[in-house]
């Protein structure tokens, strides 16, 4: 099993040059406390993909890093855009990472006011507490969140250019979830007797393994996860991508403008030096440049029928 990268080792893949000796206070970056390989609590050795992206923005601002864990809540009520909004709101850091940017989770609040999401560090009253929260700023994205066709190993030479090709072939999806309503509703229901439903992700990519299904359609960061914690033997990824996908960036208060400004020009420089894939695939994440427009529209129900 390929170990998940910490921090120190990381950050010494992308040396910080000419940045200012620290004089500001430092940035502190929400963070999901258990989002491997993106980002990883782990006790005192804190790791992921997002932590050394990160701490190398940090730097090169001349700022320590600190991190804010969180949990995004699994709830009716609640959102990525709502914790987000409610943990910058409430002061808890001044960005949160791995933000998909789109249109909709940049829109202004629906609600004057939201509340905090678990964090680390939380009382007992920030449980019941309402914030007030405010209109959101993104960063240019560094990096895309696609779904992709997983396959066994024996199948590893199966040509997978359209779903249409998984014709005949048991689709293991994950239940309530964009490939889920991909695949059931693909050139209008051409698959939806061959698609199996599984609760979670682990147990989708443990039923491929075994045989149970002949193929998972699945986020790609998913497909990361399991190859981090069980290894690259068994599975591989076809070549196909969906074409629906999300650009990931930071996000921060709108009142905070000059900030995102500054993390733009990091993250303009790294991509200029093509520094950002390295720090992603060190870290078992499969690396997908972003694609213009860096906010994307949100996802129409006519696109969940095709390619």
């Amino acid at each position: 099993m390929k170990p998940i990268l910490t921090l120190a080792a990381m950050a010494a893949l992308w040396p910080v040059v000419g940045v200012r000796a620290q004089t500001t206070a430092p940035l502190t970056v929400c963070m999901q406390q258990n989002d491997p390989p993106l980002s990883l609590r782990a006790g005192n050795r804190p790791a992921g993909f997002d932590l050394v992206l990160s701490d190398i923005v940090a730097r090169r601002l001349g700022r320590e890093l600190r991190i804010q864990w969180f949990v995004s809540r699994d709830d009716p009520d609640t959102s990525l855009p709502k914790d987000a909004d409610a943990l910058l709101s409430d002061g808890r850091c001044q960005l949160v990472a791995e933000y998909p940017l789109t249109e909709g989770t940049l829109a202004p609040p629906r609600s004057p006011v939201a509340r905090l999401p678990p964090f680390a560090g939380a009382k007992p009253e920030d449980r019941t507490r309402w914030i007030k929260i405010g209109d959101l700023a993104a960063t240019r994205p560094y990096r895309m969140e696609t779904l992709a066709v997983v396959l066994p190993a024996r199948e590893a030479d199966r040509q997978v250019k359209t779903l249409g090709d998984l014709a005949g072939m048991k689709i293991g999806v994950q239940i309530a979830t964009l490939s889920d309503a991909i695949a059931m509703r693909y050139a209008d229901g051409r698959l939806d007797d061959q698609v199996v439903h599984f609760p979670d992700s682990r147990i989708l990519f443990e039923k491929l393994q075994n045989g149970s299904v002949d193929a998972a359609f699945a986020d790609l960061r998913a497909f990361d996860a399991w190859r981090l914690r069980h290894g690259p033997d068994g599975l591989v990824l076809s070549g196909y991508r969906h074409s629906i996908g999300f650009n990931m960036g930071y996000v921060g208060l709108a009142t905070n403008k000059a900030l995102i400004d500054q993390v733009d020009a990091v993250l303009a420089d790294l991509q200029a030096h093509d520094a950002v894939a390295p720090l992603a695939e060190a870290a078992g994440v499969t690396f997908v440049p972003p694609r213009p427009p860096d906010v994307q529209p949100d996802v129409r129900p006519s696109a969940l029928n095709g390619d």
